[in-house]
């Protein structure tokens, strides 16, 4: 066994320890505010005070199903990305657990993912602090 082999091995053991302390604490975070009967707020914006890529995604798709286009875009400028982007990649992991093949995301929608989010990002910013 070399000591780049377990270095890596090293590696990957934290990445996956702190991602999955990072989801246990996002579930528990919104199970708290969800038994209070409120909407969870972003926990980068409640920690840091800046938005997540996201923050108002539930606003818009409220305001989306109501019809208030206009109102949902200035709310989340990208939710209708995210929704198809949502389903897409789902009906893609549906279909590998169906042919009972691993369940990982290609690079194509990873990268989709990640170029989404970040141009979203930029939008919550452009926007302003009165639609965080």
């Amino acid at each position: 066994m070399s000591f780049m082999w377990c270095q890596e091995s090293l590696i990957n053991r934290i990445t996956r320890s702190v991602a999955l302390g990072a989801f246990i604490f996002y579930l528990v975070w919104n199970a708290a505010w969800i038994a209070a009967k409120r909407i969870p707020p972003s926990i980068l914006r409640e920690f840091a005070g800046i938005p997540s890529p996201t923050t108002g995604g539930y606003r818009s798709f409220v305001a989306l199903s109501r019809g208030e286009f206009v109102q949902s875009f200035l709310y989340n400028p990208l939710m209708l990305v995210y929704i198809l982007l949502f389903c897409y990649s789902m009906a893609a992991l549906l279909r590998q657990w169906i042919r009972r093949k691993r369940l990982v995301l290609s690079p194509i929608i990873a990268w989709t993912w990640c170029a989404s989010l970040l141009i979203g990002w930029a939008a919550k910013f452009a926007l302003g602090r009165q639609y965080w």
